[in-house]
């Protein structure tokens, strides 16, 4: 896995809005005949979940792309992104565009 940069290997802009952040789900809840219920951790790291919106002219809606698709690999490697701040982010599914 490689880790890329947003800002120095992207030609596209970081002017991010409607940016929320939220933990991810990360109980595993069982369920049994008798009506007791057990939740236990998935994961002992506080995973967030961070989406945010941002505007692209179309020739950095054309970088963007071919920097998802070709340097990034879609999901598979991470990325730096310091206008999010100073941690490893990773695309969870492919970004629907919008008009």
């Amino acid at each position: 896995m490689y880790i890329y940069n947003w800002n120095e290997e992207s030609p596209f802009n970081s002017r991010f809005y409607a940016y929320s952040s939220k933990p991810k789900e990360n109980t595993i809840t069982s369920e049994f005949i008798s009506g007791r219920t057990v939740s236990v951790q998935a994961n002992t790291k506080k995973i967030m979940i961070h989406s945010f919106n941002v505007k692209f002219t179309k020739a950095e809606l054309s970088a963007f792309w071919n920097w998802f698709n070709d340097t990034l690999g879609q999901t598979a490697n991470a990325f730096y992104c310091p206008a999010i701040g100073d941690k490893v982010y990773r695309f969870t599914s492919i970004p629907e565009p919008q008009d």
